[in-house]
């Protein structure tokens, strides 16, 4: 699947991208202008493909995210300098949050399982889910059987959300998973 519809499949348009470019990018974008901004996202999104908007899906998202005060755009040394405003800021952090799963310090000996069985209609949509939850960093233990040891729930379920198969998706909080030995070297606990 290309990258593009990945990314609008996970419901990153061009605005999501920017702003959680701008946010992960130091919040601030200069000289590469709107193509600088995609090659940070690139680096968020651990390398994959830029994703391919037109120039008229960047210029709208530009104003969409202007209107609604989330960034603003200065002109310095004849280029555009996009900044993120104060509630831009909050916005794109709450986004930003929703593609990494935060480490506590100290483990609460819980497992999170992520069970889905999403009808054969939606294949695209159960293969990118699982693409998603592998970048995530949650291991496989059957195809569609997904294991975290930190709480993942608001990001399992905004990308189910966004990808329209909430309802065959079951989130499982477990104290024990039988020969979990292996599952705590993968996570190094």
């Amino acid at each position: 699947m290309h990258t593009n519809s990945l990314f609008k499949n996970i419901g990153i348009g061009a605005s999501k991208a920017l702003l959680i470019s701008l946010f992960v990018g130091a919040t601030v974008i200069a000289p590469g202008g709107v193509q600088g901004t995609f090659q940070v996202l690139n680096r968020f999104f651990e390398g994959k493909e830029e994703p391919d908007y037109s120039r008229k899906q960047i210029e709208k998202a530009l104003r969409y995210l202007r209107g609604r005060k989330l960034i603003d755009i200065q002109r310095h040394y004849e280029k555009d300098v996009f900044v993120l405003t104060k509630p831009g800021w909050f916005r794109a952090r709450k986004l930003a949050n929703a593609f990494g799963i935060p480490q506590p310090k100290k483990w609460d000996k819980k497992w999170r399982l992520v069970i889905f069985d999403i009808p054969n209609r939606r294949k695209d949509a159960a293969d990118v889910f699982r693409q998603q939850l592998k970048r995530l960093g949650l291991a496989n233990l059957q195809k569609s059987i997904w294991v975290h040891p930190y709480e993942c729930k608001d990001q399992v379920f905004y990308l189910a959300d966004n990808l329209f198969i909430k309802p065959y998706v079951r989130y499982i909080l477990a104290e024990k998973i039988m020969g979990e030995e292996d599952l705590t070297q993968r996570f190094a606990l």
